[in-house]
């Protein structure tokens, strides 16, 4: 049987069914992939690792309330990259003004739009790449969480759905392996690249891809994606 070249649901993408991608392994059971993401997450980490020769990766997966969206949050990921954003920014002059000295922090992200054909709402995977000598780590993204970067991305979230501060849902779940320090060259033949991308590659696939009119499934800040959150 000869695999389809492009996706069923939006003709616009092409389907990737290889076992590598510019070196780097991709799993079988993930394919086929949607060529347009692979290339925008390969840039974005290109992109962060350019301005930030140490890289922090944190990757986690937000939820939606039962209750939904609320209705006047049109894209809940550009207004979350955005809060998230804001919140580095203030954080950064917060530091400046204790330690008087500045460092940047250029925000980088690949976001993934899916839906399981049971569920009720969509969920989102998310990478975001910070400077590394200005955040270390997050944890578990919990209420205990108490690293600063978690909590910017709890409280963004929370803020993004208007999640009341009394409730005990539970809408943000860390990675296995949420943290991932990254140097050098994104090369298949730099170790930590080759884990890294492998790891991240899964927001790539095609499966449980959630397609609507008007809102992209997949976002990225590299420049070769066209669906983009404010720079």
């Amino acid at each position: 049987m000869t695999n389809r070249k492009r996706s069923k649901y939006n003709h616009n993408l092409k389907l990737y069914h290889e076992p590598t991608y510019k070196g780097f392994k991709l799993k079988r059971s993930n394919a086929p992939y949607i060529e347009q993401n692979l290339d925008g997450l390969y840039a974005t980490m290109i992109s962060a690792l350019n301005h930030h020769h140490r890289t922090l990766a944190v990757r986690f997966d937000l939820k939606v309330p039962l209750s939904g969206i609320p209705i006047e949050v049109d894209n809940p990921i550009k207004r979350f990259i955005d809060a998230v954003r804001a919140r580095i920014n203030r954080h950064l002059k917060q530091k400046f003004k204790r330690e008087g000295r500045f460092r940047s922090c250029r925000l980088r992200y690949a976001v993934k739009v899916e839906q399981k054909v049971m569920a009720l709402h969509e969920h989102y995977h998310v990478i975001l790449f910070v400077n590394n000598d200005v955040f270390r780590c997050i944890k578990n993204l919990g209420p205990n969480d108490d690293s600063a970067l978690g909590k910017m991305i709890r409280d963004s979230w929370h803020s993004v759905v208007k999640l009341d501060e009394r409730s005990t849902e539970v809408l943000i779940h860390s990675s296995p392996t949420p943290n991932r320090h990254l140097t050098g060259d994104v090369s298949s033949d730099n170790p930590v690249m080759r884990a890294a991308f492998e790891h991240y590659s899964y927001i790539c696939k095609e499966d449980t891809t959630l397609y609507r009119m008007n809102r992209p499934s997949f976002y990225s800040s590299s420049k070769l994606a066209k669906n983009k959150a404010p720079a």
